[in-house]
């Protein structure tokens, strides 16, 4: 008689089997059932131990949006707290870097989401390992290196863009509407598309490369199937270009009325000060009982090691009186000096305020009037 070929049967059936089977007689076949039994066995409990194991399309439940934003926000604390140690330190290398300190946050952000929700961290941040949430692919197995860091690049672009101090000057506004445009673009589209693509919740980093984000455990619907609406991407094409049309209208409406023209001049020249990194000039008006206070404000970024802060303060003032008549009019001048870093993920910031009058600002060093 041939010798029964076990291989076909499920575990089930093996299982009746064996309870059948005459043991005295066929002893090779109660072994080989029972070494079938035990490879089944080994291979279902390798299966559950396994994170990159694939998720099963019916098993697998869409994330909703409340739930992926406090996943991110998990992350951004964990991110926060990564920065500040580093920033103890590495501060005075961040500081010396000035603007460009956000480009190293956004090498550790990008490594962080790129390598955690790829398959070598299972397709799960910190964060949505806390809230019970993966990254998937089409197919259900967590995205492949080169796809997560590509995902983890479009979120990173939008959020550290958003941070980022760009200083175009009076002269390229283009690009400073071009940047606004950009950064309105990708974070409308992202926000947009998360609360408003109920079938899938797929941002614009998720569809860039295919990704979706689910439940870690079983749920009650599949990956859904099918295009995108379309009309989503007419939604967001129509945002972004009121934004742009009225962005450049509205910086050609500023740019070329007074007193905005002389605050972006004098805010140049306070920019080429030896020892300022950055520089933002604004007025402000204050109305009360006892009439209106007016203040031109001047917040700039120095260099820590600077021997004298008062006196590049009294510097900058001067500038501004110099290049702006209208400042000798204002009923106090205000210069703010901060030093410290901005990395994207954690900043760290020391700042001297200097408050006084027009006048006070011309008298000599050391004679000042009462700070107001």
């Amino acid at each position: 008689m041939d010798e029964p070929d076990f291989s076909s049967y499920t575990e089930s059936q093996l299982r009746q089997i064996l309870t059948r089977i005459d043991a005295v007689r066929h002893p090779e076949r109660v072994r080989e059932i029972e070494a079938r039994l035990s490879a089944m066995a080994s291979a279902s409990a390798h299966a559950e131990a396994e994170p990159n194991s694939v998720i099963a399309p019916h098993t697998a439940t869409i994330a909703t949006p409340w739930r992926r934003i406090g996943a991110f926000v998990i992350d951004m604390l964990i991110l926060g707290i990564i920065g500040l140690a580093a920033g103890a330190l590495f501060g005075a290398q961040f500081a010396a870097l000035g603007a460009w300190g956000t480009v190293v946050g956004f090498i550790v952000t990008l490594a962080y989401f790129g390598f955690t929700e790829s398959r070598t961290g299972g397709g799960q941040s910190l964060g949505k390992r806390a809230l019970n949430l993966r990254v998937v692919s089409r197919t259900g197995e967590a995205l492949s290196a080169p796809a997560a860091f590509v995902r983890a690049a479009v979120l990173c672009v939008a959020y550290f863009l958003n941070g980022a101090g760009f200083d175009f000057g009076r002269a390229n506004q283009w690009g400073a509407v071009g940047i606004s445009v950009l950064i309105f673009g990708l974070i409308f589209s992202m926000v947009y598309m998360l609360i408003f693509n109920r079938r899938t919740r797929q941002s614009i980093h998720d569809l860039a490369v295919g990704a979706f984000v689910v439940k870690g455990g079983p749920g009650k619907g599949g990956l859904p199937t099918g295009p995108i609406w379309r009309g989503h991407a007419a939604v967001v094409g129509v945002a972004i270009l009121v934004m742009s049309v009225g962005g450049l209208l509205i910086s050609k409406h500023f740019l070329q009325t007074e007193p905005l023209a002389n605050l972006a001049l004098i805010q140049q020249k306070i920019d080429a000060l030896p020892g300022v990194d950055r520089v933002g000039v604004n007025l402000n008006s204050l109305s009360s009982n006892n009439g209106t206070t007016t203040r031109l404000f001047i917040n700039a970024v120095v260099d820590a090691s600077a021997p004298n802060q008062e006196v590049l303060a009294r510097r900058i003032a001067q500038v501004a009186l110099t290049n702006y008549p209208a400042a000798r009019r204002q009923h106090a001048i205000a210069v703010t000096l901060s030093s410290g870093y901005d990395i994207g993920i954690a900043s760290w910031w020391r700042s001297t305020n200097y408050v006084y009058t027009p006048e006070d600002w011309q008298a000599p060093l050391g004679t000042y009037g009462k700070v107001l």
